[in-house]
């Protein structure tokens, strides 16, 4: 089944700004058992940008090894969290893994393409539950809400997270604010390593967030995406409460517009010196997740807060 994905970009004449984002019939490239793009994904993961900007992360981590010792309220299994937040009340999955028992673990906040659900993109999408069980890590997915979205005078349709507008007109911001605090809440996270990861259309809303909360956040991995704003909202960037690593991966196929968005970010972030892994996978397309989809997560899952 061909997965049809269309980048629009808007100039938003109210804001000086242009916006880009994701609109697909679907991003998950397992729903429905099928999946893929008009190209196919290369072999290897494509290296990265042979710059001397992108850094490695090691392994992720071990699974509690030297994680700080915590009697915290989280318990090991699969839930599903009720927030309200944004003035919406919002689905979360949650998953747990067995190393919370005894330990403060880190936290990973995922954010599925458009089209996809919380359960698919963590479980068919990507494998990031299973990685949550080996690595030991709580995974918070929330359920994102396909809407039309209004940036000044521009509509953006269909598309699940808003990675453009500012609150009280932005009703996913405060959600990742209220997950995350909730979380932190439980005394079962390590606060020093918490990241948001996202794919397509939650690939803009994880870079948005990860300037947004960097104060907050040891990480933000960003897959098939990149600046939501295209580079035209600098001080997104500049203005960052810190110099947030972050891990850029995308298809050098990617027909939707999402290199040059991360071409974008990859040169405002060296620019402003933060911390950069920027994998640009040869052959390979939107959908599916270009490249081994675990490897921005581990170079997030290796950096951590002061």
């Amino acid at each position: 089944m061909r997965k049809h994905v269309i980048c629009m970009y808007f100039a938003a004449v109210s804001a000086a700004f242009s916006i880009v984002a994701c609109s697909s019939s679907d991003d998950c490239g397992l729903c429905g058992g099928g999946g893929g793009d008009d190209t196919s994904l290369g072999g290897g993961d494509g290296g990265s940008k042979a710059d001397g900007t992108t850094s490695g992360g090691g392994d992720g981590g071990s699974k509690t090894d030297g994680a700080p010792v915590g009697s915290g309220s989280l318990t090991p299994g699969t839930s599903t969290l009720t927030i309200d937040a944004g003035g919406r009340s919002r689905s979360v999955l949650l998953h747990v893994p067995s190393q919370v028992t005894g330990h403060m673990i880190p936290l990973v906040i995922a954010l599925h393409g458009d089209g996809d659900t919380s359960a698919n993109f963590v479980t068919g999408t990507t494998a990031l539950q299973a990685k949550s069980d080996a690595d030991g890590f709580v995974l918070a997915a929330p359920q994102g809400i396909t809407r039309d979205v209004t940036v000044g005078s521009q509509t953006v349709p269909s598309v699940d997270w808003d990675p453009y507008n500012d609150p009280p007109n932005n009703i996913d911001l405060p959600l990742l604010d209220a997950i995350r605090s909730q979380l932190v809440a439980s005394g079962s996270i390590d606060t020093k390593n918490i990241s948001v990861y996202g794919y397509s259309q939650g690939g803009y809303m994880s870079f948005r967030y990860g300037m947004e909360a960097a104060a907050s956040l040891s990480c933000a991995a960003v897959l098939a995406a990149g600046d939501p704003f295209g580079g035209s909202r600098p001080t997104l960037v500049t203005g960052a409460a810190r110099k947030i690593p972050v891990s850029l991966q995308v298809g050098s196929n990617d027909t939707t517009g999402a290199v040059s968005t991360a071409d974008a970010a990859h040169t405002e972030l060296v620019n402003n010196g933060n911390p950069v892994q920027y994998n640009v996978i040869d052959g390979a397309g939107h959908v599916p997740v270009p490249g081994d989809f675990s490897v921005p997560l581990d170079y997030c899952r290796g950096q951590s807060l002061p």
